[in-house]
């Protein structure tokens, strides 16, 4: 009877666990399917959503002007220096023929890479 219950308890364990997933950032499903998500361990999930959520600075004089949802950090997320933060300009949403017309003329920091690795060591 202990067995039983014991058993009853840890699969009731295991489901609670898998329904709690922590759900993605939006942005996520334009890189990976939902299958590949689904398969995910919830540390990298909150990993990604991490890279969508925090792993920029938006300056003071763009807050409000800047809607930090909107930005695809992957488009940026290769101009990232190793042990500095880096300096990004955004890009207009929509292709503009020339490439120099094609930024906004406001700008983000990107958190450095050691930062960034170092924030996904303690989410581990």
């Amino acid at each position: 009877m202990r067995i039983l219950i014991t058993s009853i308890f840890l699969m009731l364990l295991t489901a609670f666990s898998f329904a709690q997933k922590t759900p993605v950032d939006k942005r996520a499903y334009a890189y990976y399917t939902q299958e590949e998500i689904s398969q995910m361990p919830n540390y990298k999930i909150k990993q990604i959503n991490f890279l969508y959520q925090h792993s920029f600075v938006i300056p003071d004089k763009f807050k409000g002007q800047i809607n930090p949802n909107d930005i695809d950090i992957r488009l940026y997320s290769k101009q990232r220096l190793a042990h500095q933060r880096a300096k990004v300009y955004l890009k207009k949403t929509s292709t503009m023929k020339k490439e120099r017309d094609n930024f906004t003329g406001q700008f983000i920091y990107l958190l450095s890479i050691e930062e960034l690795q170092e924030a996904y060591e303690n989410i581990k």
